[in-house]
């Protein structure tokens, strides 16, 4: 031991030598190496090292990694010089202990077979691998599309130059197929197998690429792995919390003794009093004070029935991003808005026109199949035009916008067209790119439909048409996988048993939307709703 100090204080000694002091700092001119030289030659360790090393053994396996640490050093050393030959040893010694993984290493490089390859979309181009996972397929995350540039904008300069659309649209698209490129380069590596995953949680939700390379429905749902909880304080916590909730009471109360358990060792998460769910209701008040007007759109009239706590938290910024299929419909409507009423080759021509808006990428199956869909909805659109004044209605407008109160409700809608009968009466009907209609015995009492009436009866449309009766109502699908269009057709409001059903509707559901209690209902909207993961029924479901 005396002998191991004496030389590490000669080493300490040779390397202050070595970078002798010049004044009040050391000398300008000193390297790490020449310091690191000095320090190791005063060790004496170089030939005892080498001695056992050739021996061979345990101790010469030893010796051996500890020479091949010493060379490393000097290697990184040498690196350091000739990178910035002005820093001294001081900036050596920095940046050595700020690595979290050393910079080189003398051990053989692994072979290129039988490994993982961890790479980026633009690395895999031009490489094929039999399995290729793509992780991480998030949304927000792909697609990016956040704009690029640079700092003094010289692509804008290029775009005006070659004459491009240098618009903010424009560049979002071109951002979108770049996002879009790279997505087919990855999924494209595979030769025998392609695994894409993506997380759905309170914090993130799939990509909307997802339905692009693996379209799916309610009867044929992807494979889902839920995760064990973490292993982690706060993940045995909330396991012990959920377990409170257990039928068995014996469950119950073994998960309430672990929880005073950690909570008398100091875990707060595990005091009842820091559990939201045990606090007094902070606010009581009504989403809409002082019985004020409350903003009622049809187009919410029938979530809010199935459930007026997802009708909340939808309205109040919990929506998922539109999905591919929502997008193309929306381009549909835009379409019919613009147009009226047009043959099918003058929607044909619109949709060649505005197609690659939807930022879709090129010549795939996914893309044929909706530019088919579209097609097929613009000409059974095209079909219904031509065939409305033989069925007795004539248009009178499209993208119109309705305003009227009944009682709390101020109902501001946009109905897709407006027609008028022989008799001078209004049917408003509602365009439908949705796959699946509803059921014909359900239209009578459609409340959007019924909303649509009073709008009508209510005088929303007086200053276009003068004053008009309602003719009914109607919902146009063009989705459908029939061969033609169907026509929904609500009968009048007027005619039915309790001609007042439509208004008391619309003034119930604005008192309750404008209220301060909004319950969770379960049902078949359960299965696709987009904020189950904050519904206080989801427990007591999947049980």
């Amino acid at each position: 031991m005396i002998e191991a100090v004496a030389r590490l204080r000669a080493a300490l000694r040779s390397g202050v030598q070595a970078a002798a002091r010049d004044g009040d700092g050391w000398r300008a001119d000193t390297t790490a190496e020449q310091v690191l030289w000095a320090c190791w030659s005063a060790l004496q360790l170089a030939e005892p090292w080498r001695r056992s090393a050739l021996a061979g053994g345990a101790s010469g396996a030893r010796a051996d990694q500890h020479l091949d640490s010493v060379v490393a050093l000097f290697a990184a050393a040498e690196s350091f010089t000739e990178r910035l030959p002005g820093a001294g040893p001081q900036a050596f010694v920095d940046q050595i202990l700020a690595q979290d993984v050393p910079a080189d290493s003398l051990v053989a490089a692994a072979p290129t077979d039988h490994v993982l390859t961890l790479t980026t979309p633009a690395g895999a181009a031009g490489r094929q691998w039999r399995v290729v996972a793509v992780s991480g397929l998030q949304e927000g995350v792909w697609p990016d599309l956040r704009l690029r540039g640079s700092l003094l904008g010289s692509e804008e300069l290029v775009d005006v130059v070659a004459g491009r659309d240098g618009t903010v649209q424009a560049a979002q698209r071109a951002v979108r197929d770049d996002e879009t490129r790279l997505l087919h380069v990855a999924v494209s590596r595979a030769t025998e197998r392609l695994l894409v995953t993506a997380v759905s949680s309170d914090d993130e939700q799939p990509s909307a690429y997802l339905e692009l390379i693996d379209p799916r429905d309610d009867e044929h749902p992807r494979p889902v792995a839920h995760l064990p909880r973490p292993m982690s304080l706060g993940g045995i916590v909330a396991e012990l919390r959920q377990q409170c909730l257990h039928v068995d009471p014996e469950v119950r109360g073994a998960a309430a003794d672990r929880l005073a358990l950690l909570a008398r060792a100091g875990v707060a998460a595990a005091d009842p009093a820091t559990w939201w769910p045990l606090r007094a209701l902070s606010d009581d008040r009504p989403v809409v004070p002082d019985e004020g007007p409350v903003r009622v759109s049809p187009s919410q009239l029938e979530g809010f029935a199935e459930c007026s706590l997802r009708w909340l938290l939808l309205s109040r910024g919990g929506d998922a991003a539109a999905k591919p299929t929502a997008a193309l419909g929306t381009l549909v409507h835009e379409i019919a808005a613009e147009l009226g009423d047009a043959d099918a080759a003058t929607y044909q021509a619109e949709l060649d026109r505005r197609f690659d808006e939807l930022g879709l990428p090129p010549d795939t199956f996914a893309t044929r199949h909706q530019r088919r869909r579209a097609e097929q909805m613009l000409e059974r659109l095209a079909t219904y035009t031509t065939t409305l004044q033989q069925a007795g209605w004539q248009l009178v407008g499209h993208e119109l916008d309705a305003r009227f109160d009944v009682g709390r409700a101020q109902v501001r809608a946009r109905v897709d067209r407006l027609e008028r009968d022989d008799e001078g009466h209004l049917r408003v009907v509602d365009l439908k790119t949705a796959g699946t209609p509803p059921a014909d015995t359900t239209i009578a009492s459609n409340a959007q439909l019924a909303a649509y009436q009073v709008a009508v009866e209510e005088g929303a449309f007086d200053e276009l048409v003068g004053r008009a009766r309602s003719g009914g109502a109607a919902l146009l699908q063009l989705g459908t996988k029939a061969k033609s269009h169907k026509v929904q057709h609500q009968p009048p409001v007027a005619a039915a048993d309790d001609p007042r059903w439509a208004h008391d509707l619309l003034t119930e559901t604005a008192e309750q939307m404008g209220g301060a209690a909004f319950g969770a209902r379960v049902g078949p909207h359960c299965r696709y709703c987009q904020v189950k993961s904050s519904c206080p029924l989801r427990a007591t479901e999947d049980e």
